[in-house]
């Protein structure tokens, strides 16, 4: 199956995100690429618990670094975009491409500044000027739901 985007999580550090994500991408059918490195073990009862068998139908790509990850999309001419609050570049504006990666990044600290100062796509997800932010896995399935739509 020929894939026209894919999502990246930047060392994902919440186990039960992870598994729920995976999930998601297993049954919305994109792949999931992971920079490592990750604070639990697959083995956590939280990551088993929300992952269930879905881990079996997903697409995992992993990258042990982040250079690692934005060599591999510089030599497969992918598009990376990042999901941020730091942005107001609204999701529901932005044109992807097909080959985008749209990475997203840790849930306690999203991603370092030198990884933001590389990205030159950005996105975020407008909500409630009184809130701070969305669940990592929720993010996730807005964007991907969004960009489904769009192709």
């Amino acid at each position: 199956m020929t894939h026209k985007f894919a999502i990246c999580l930047y060392q994902p550090d919440m186990p039960q995100n992870l598994g729920v994500i995976i999930r998601t991408a297993a049954c919305l059918e994109f792949p999931l690429h992971i920079i490592k490195p990750l604070p639990f073990s697959m083995t956590d009862k939280r990551f088993k618990g929300a992952v269930m068998d879905y881990i079996d139908h997903c697409e995992i790509v992993n990258h042990e670094n982040w250079e690692n990850f934005y060599l591999y999309s510089k030599k497969n001419n992918n598009r990376i975009i990042l999901a941020t609050t730091k942005t107001d570049n609204n999701l529901y504006e932005f044109k992807f491409e097909d080959n985008d990666i749209i990475l997203f990044g840790k849930e306690t600290a999203g991603v370092p500044e030198t990884i933001h100062n590389t990205v030159n796509n950005k996105i975020t997800i407008p909500i409630n000027s009184k809130t701070r932010s969305l669940n990592l896995a929720t993010s996730v399935a807005i964007v991907v739901s969004s960009i489904k739509a769009d192709f």
